[in-house]
């Protein structure tokens, strides 16, 4: 994928999908006003701080001050910076509260501790204090190198951590790491728009890369340095660029492409980083920015790049026979599935079943989004299994708890739906035939809350398998089962509780607890399923009345 074929779709996709509300946040409104049209070449760009930020870059500029008064002949000032997303968000006229301060000759610790002391001593024209110092340890294992002090200033939590110099060893992902200059620090970060720094004490905006403001400019995502060793380095970077391509509509330089797809970066992809990790970037693509439209880029992204292996088993403990046998397969079945997404699903949600009665409509739950597509993806496994131990588990739940790392019930929902489609199947042809009592058994209870979920997952499904040919009469046999569950008032069967409760049961035909009690109990509520109006009354009468033989 070039970066004119990503331009070209973007713009396609503004066009297609304008008038429709679930398209309109207002992220993707405020990016139609972009950078582009303000930006000049060799022209510094101006930063417009709200009164908060000014308040902020105040009192650290005032602490500073005092503080290099202080510092002997032979030792180095100190001077702060903005650093990474903040400064790239507020020259595309986008909100953000995610400040990072960058500091050269000094530990974030031990600038933040004399803050607090200064502020507490001084008074300096504000009557802030710090309340509360938050230090994160370093963790090589989780991709924090260098340990970060956070404390609140204004309402806004901020982050302050030294500008750093990294180096790899070609076996492990933890850098050697030491405090580093300002042009350092900003050839080691992923992309050259993300390095953009703005100085605290001349409030002008740094581009070291010299490529940072024309790239914003133009959209696009160019590594500093060579994109195989920026890769090699930290392969997470790759995600990182696909994830900012799809929230932010840019387009990721060929150079970059060309080096995601070489065999040593897949490597390292899967070898280097921690599935952890690799789980936080896939949800940030999934929770988008732009939309479904954003999502299919990402989605778009990692199929020509070939990254299907973020979906895999991950770390599962399986036995290497599993593996040599069904690896290879399960990527493809990733790599098809992605492809039947950017192929269908716009054109189903252009149908307007997906915004039905309201699931995955604007407010809808960010986890209902990642179970959503996980089981678009991970569909083809339906009710394969993998023995760990002595253990049985769905190929789909290993997927998304060990691959992508979500919760394990985000886990058992995906394995849920994805192991009854062929039923699901089955039962919607003979839907008008069954009682109120088998539709809730059939379509709600199953899934509870996620009902909706699993009905609309099994439309796509069902497109995609016939290739999108017969798209209406499929999404039409969909919304007719949605429109009977209404109708029929079932939509929260999953929450309604028996008339009865069991120690009622129990008194009423004179019994003590035991295996006989549940099975009663499922009769009763079918009963009750298909007896809507009844009351407690009627059913007792019903129970007294069944055979005794119970």
């Amino acid at each position: 994928m070039n970066i004119h074929r990503i331009f070209n779709h973007r713009k396609f996709c503004l066009s297609t999908f304008r008038n429709i509300s679930i398209f309109k946040t207002q992220s993707y409104k405020k990016m139609e006003n972009s950078f582009t049209k303000r930006y000049i070449p060799g022209v510094i760009p101006e930063i417009e701080l709200t009164p908060t930020e000014s308040q902020i870059i105040n009192v650290l500029n005032n602490y500073t001050t005092a503080y290099n008064s202080t510092l002997e002949s032979e030792q180095s000032p100190i001077t702060l910076r903005i650093t990474g997303g903040w400064v790239r968000d507020k020259l595309l006229g986008l909100p953000s509260h995610d400040i990072d301060i960058g500091i050269d000759n000094c530990s974030g610790e031990s600038f933040v501790m004399g803050l607090k002391e200064w502020l507490e001593e001084e008074k300096k024209g504000t009557d802030e204090t710090i309340n509360k110092i938050h230090k994160i340890k370093k963790n090589p294992d989780k991709s924090k190198h260098l340990e970060t002090c956070t404390t609140k200033l204004f309402g806004l939590d901020i982050d302050f951590v030294n500008l750093r110099s990294e180096s790899y060893t070609d076996n492990s992902r933890i850098p050697t790491i030491s405090t580093g200059t300002p042009y350092e620090d900003s050839h080691r970060r992923d992309a050259t728009l993300n390095a953009l720094f703005f100085n605290l004490s001349t409030k002008k905006i740094e581009d070291l890369t010299n490529k940072g403001l024309e790239d914003l400019a133009n959209g696009v995502l160019r590594t500093p340095l060579d994109p195989m060793k920026t890769f090699l380095d930290d392969p997470l970077r790759c995600l990182r660029l696909i994830r900012f391509a799809s929230n932010y509509g840019f387009a990721i330089d060929q150079l970059a492409i060309e080096a995601m797809k070489q065999s040593e970066i897949k490597v390292a992809l899967e070898t280097k980083i921690s599935r952890e990790r690799i789980g936080v970037e896939v949800k940030k693509m999934i929770i988008n920015k732009r939309g479904i439209i954003g999502v299919n880029d990402s989605i778009e992204l990692l199929k020509e790049v070939g990254f299907s292996c973020v979906f895999d088993v991950g770390d599962s403990k399986v036995g290497d026979e599993w593996i040599k046998e069904n690896d290879k397969l399960l990527n493809e079945d990733i790599m098809k599935n992605f492809d039947n997404i950017n192929k269908y699903l716009i054109p189903i949600v252009e149908s307007k079943i997906i915004n039905f009665k309201g699931f995955l409509n604007e407010e809808c739950d960010e986890n209902d989004r990642v179970l959503f597509y996980s089981c678009l993806i991970l569909n083809t496994w339906r009710d394969k299994m993998i023995k760990i131990g002595k253990k049985d588990f769905y190929v789909s739940y290993l997927c998304e708890l060990n691959g992508i790392k979500m919760p394990a019930k985000i886990s058992e929902n995906v394995s849920n739906i994805v192991k009854n489609i062929e039923n699901v199947r089955n039962d919607i042809k003979n839907v008008s035939n069954f009682k109120r009592s088998e539709i809730a058994l059939k379509f709600i209870l199953p899934f509870n809350d996620k009902w909706g979920y699993n009905l609309i997952i099994n439309c796509c499904l069902e497109i995609f398998e016939n290739e999108g040919s017969e798209m209406i009469s499929i999404i039409e046999k969909y919304k007719d089962v949605f429109n009977i569950i209404y109708e029929l008032k079932l939509e929260n069967s999953y929450n309604e509780s028996i008339l009865l409760n069991g120690k009622e049961l129990m008194k009423i035909i004179n019994r003590k607890p035991g295996p006989w009690l549940k099975p009663l109990n499922d009769k009763l509520f079918l009963w009750q399923l298909d007896n809507p109006g009844k009351n407690k009354e009627d059913m007792i009468e019903y129970l007294i009345c069944m055979d005794k033989n119970i």
